[in-house]
């Protein structure tokens, strides 16, 4: 199944109804989370990624999440202030193209959608919310992976392979306190809470200290509490830094 892709999802959206798509990439990764992984692109299905964030649309598949940014009242690009790191040009652009042109077949049923995870990384919601979609379509997709990893800005009905995004450490702490594992964005290595999280090893910052590289599929951390590990924290990164700061602690 290397480098194949399929649609493991096309309904409604858990969060808000309108009608999303879940396509699964095989075999696919980055300099961050490491090669041959299992990436999930939940998007909408009418609407092109770049104006579903322009109009606010992508409420169906972000939900609340406050990088998603502001709708813009422009003819062209996409939300005012976004923050998430996901560039829309790239994989989402593309891939909702390809869907447009027919290009990924179904996966249907249990069976057919466990088939492409079996024995692989699995990351939910490279991106969009995993929340958004079916939890028994993640379910299939993860039951025989080698490991998972998730993140929500949403309630977390998946808290077992999920972890829960976190912006601020009030934030955290009411996650903790349902027994959740956070991933939270920070605005600086000393806003880490010892003893309750630790730095990303895949960071840039925990290259520097250690002078090694760590992939997200060699370090396997953010699997919720099906890993037992504490909490995982990150330094802002990537073009939108400065406007992820602003929205921290």
């Amino acid at each position: 199944m290397a480098n194949k892709s399929y649609v493991i999802y096309d309904g409604p959206s858990e969060i808000d109804g309108k009608p999303i798509i879940a396509i699964a990439q095989v075999g696919t990764g980055n300099r961050k989370t490491g090669e041959g992984m299992v990436q999930t692109w939940i998007l909408r299905s009418d609407i092109d990624p770049i104006t579903a964030s322009r109009t606010g649309e992508d409420v169906s598949i972000c939900g609340d999440c406050p990088h998603k940014g502001t709708p813009s009242d422009k003819a062209t690009g996409w939300a005012v202030k976004r923050s998430c790191y996901v560039n829309l040009l790239f994989a989402p652009n593309g891939i909702y193209k390809a869907y447009k042109r027919g290009a990924y077949p179904v996966a249907q049923g249990h069976d057919a959608i466990r088939a492409i995870g079996l024995g692989m990384g699995v990351r939910l919601g490279s991106y969009g919310d995993p929340m958004a979609v079916n939890g028994a379509v993640w379910r299939s997709l993860t039951s025989a992976a080698e490991y998972v990893t998730a993140y929500t800005h949403g309630t977390n009905n998946m808290a077992d392979i999920v972890m829960t995004s976190a912006d601020n450490a009030a934030q955290a702490f009411d996650a903790w306190d349902k027994g959740e594992r956070t991933f939270r964005v920070i605005s600086s290595l000393d806003k880490i809470i010892k003893g309750k999280e630790i730095l990303c090893p895949a960071s840039e910052e925990a290259k520097a200290a250690s002078g090694k590289t760590v992939t997200c599929s060699a370090c396997k951390l953010c699997g919720g509490n099906s890993i037992k590990a504490k909490s995982v924290a990150i330094v802002a990164h990537g073009t939108a830094k400065q406007t992820t700061k602003g929205l921290v602690e």
